[in-house]
Parts: structure tokens; sequence; C-alpha cells
């Protein structure tokens, strides 16, 4: 009798809990929490990952707990100020055989909205940045973020279905293209002789954000690299294109004596395109990660 009765309550117990038990996500004032920036983002991702996942604790307004007993931020019941934004896209890589810089990626659009968040566990969904290009090779595309009711999956705010996205979206251009990020962002810079060996246009600077007041800017287009007769190991190269901006700024092109990835960004900022040359092709910078700021109202 005792264990019929053990059974029952065990599975009485597993039903109350909501489905995400099964599979624990950690807290995200522990693992995402930008305390300097009052935000939650993406942190220390593992390679090739599409969002970083954590759950989020509302407390009813008449708790008496007190901030101590809990990780900052203590979020309580209210109206709060959603501002959040996907990850940015990636620079294009920039090709050999002097074809032309990469692109920069596209910044993302950010996302504003009033809603109470009632007590309870909340699901932060955040995108990464795409990854940025290699020489000659494929861009990735920034991804989406959202907010969730844990225990019932109701969506409150951001990209439908971003939480149960799992796919790594590679850019739909030709090489030599950034990545995207969501619609309504800013475009990244062209890289330099972009799309014709020929051509000798140089690269160009991330576009501006479209919605007004955020502070990131366009990525600086890279300095074009012009051949050096006093060393003939300095070949000339193509600059790689700024990237896009987000909230925060798209990623910079190389400087002129540079040797490295393009730029990244920041905060859903555009990745800056690679540099490219005859002999010499660097890849594109990461897009910034997405991510999502709570400001209590009431």
């Amino acid at each position: 009798m005792k264990n019929h009765q053990l059974a029952l309550m065990l599975l009485a117990c597993s039903a109350a809990y909501p489905a995400f038990a099964q599979n624990v996500l950690p807290q995200c004032e522990n693992t995402n929490y930008d305390s300097k920036r009052g935000l939650f983002t993406v942190i220390n991702p593992a390679p090739n990952t599409v969002n970083q996942q954590c759950l989020l604790t509302v407390h009813p307004a008449q708790a008496s707990a007190s901030g101590a007993q809990y990780p900052a931020p203590y979020m309580v019941e209210g109206r709060y100020v959603i501002l959040m934004s996907g990850g940015g896209g990636g620079g294009a890589g920039g090709e050999y055989w002097n074809r032309g810089g990469g692109s920069g990626g596209a910044g993302a659009a950010p996302i504003r909205t009033v809603q109470y968040l009632s007590p309870g566990v909340h699901k932060l969904t955040i995108g990464t940045g795409g990854e940025g290009g290699m020489p000659g090779g494929s861009t990735y595309n920034g991804n989406l973020t959202s907010l969730t009711n844990a225990d019932t999956g109701a969506f409150i705010a951001g990209h439908p279905g971003a939480d149960v996205s799992k796919q790594i979206v590679l850019a739909p251009e030709a090489v030599g293209h950034g990545g995207k990020a969501q619609p309504g962002g800013s475009r990244g810079g062209d890289g330099g002789a972009s799309g014709s060996p020929s051509s000798e246009s140089a690269a160009q600077a991330g576009g501006a954000s479209q919605t007004a007041g955020y502070a990131g800017t366009g990525g600086q287009a890279g300095v074009e690299r012009n051949a050096r007769p006093d060393d003939v190991r300095v070949p000339p190269a193509n600059a790689g294109g700024g990237g896009g901006a987000g909230v925060g700024s798209g990623g910079a092109g190389e400087p002129r004596d540079g040797n490295r990835a393009g730029g990244v960004g920041d905060l859903g900022g555009g990745g800056a395109g690679g540099r490219g040359g005859f002999f010499t092709a660097h890849p594109g910078g990461q897009g910034g990660h997405g991510f999502i700021r709570l400001t209590r109202t009431n």
C-alpha cells in the first residue's frame, strides 16, 4: 500500500512540473547576465551554437525575500520595457586571386515592447551572431531571440519560434557577401572590388541603424593596401566592408597593415568583411550576439 501511494505521489509531482524541468536549463542570472551593461546576452558560446537559453524567475510583488537571497537581478512582477535583438550577420571572408574583400554582415533591428511579466519562470532564448566566413567560403546569418513563458510555452516578445530553432543558416548570397540579420536591420558595407576582379572600387562602411535612438554605428571600412615597393612581402589587397549597425556597432575592417579577421560586431551589429588579394585572404568577423534588456516601469 505504501509503495502504491508513493508511486501516485511521484506521478503527481512529475505532472505538476513544466516540461522544461526534464531538460534543465541554467538560471539566467548565473550564466547570461552582463552586469556592466544591465542586460542578458550570449556568454562564452560553444562552437556552432545557434542560441543560448536560460531560465529567469519573476517573483510576486509581495514577496518579502531580500535580494541577498537571490542572484542579481531580482525581478518582480510588473510592466517591463523589453528591448531585444537577434544576432548580427557574419562578415564574409575575402577571396584570393584579387577577387575582392568580403562584404560586412547586416546589423540586426532592435525590438522594443512593453509587457506585463507575471510571477513564474520565463525562458530567454538569445541568438548568437553569425559566424564570419572563411576565405572563399560561406557566411552565416545572425540567429533569433525571444522571451517565452517557460511554464506554458506562451510567446511574450521577440521572434516566434526562436526557442525551437536548431539550424545554423547559411547566407543565401554568393561567396563574398555578408550574412543577414532579421528584416529591418542595416546592411553591411561592400568589400573593395566586390564582385568584379577588374573593379577597383573601395570598400564601404557598414550602414547606419534603421531605428533611431541607439548608439550603435556602422563599422568603418577596411583600408585598401597598395603594393609596397620597399617590401615585396606586402602585396596589394582589397579591404573588407564594415559591419552594419545594430543596437551596438558593426565590426570594423582591417587597418592597412592588419593581419587578422574582420572586426567583430557588438550587440547585434554585423561582422566586418575580411581582406582579399592575390596571395592574401582573411576570414570575416563574427556578428554581434543578440541580447535582452528588461526595465521595470512600475
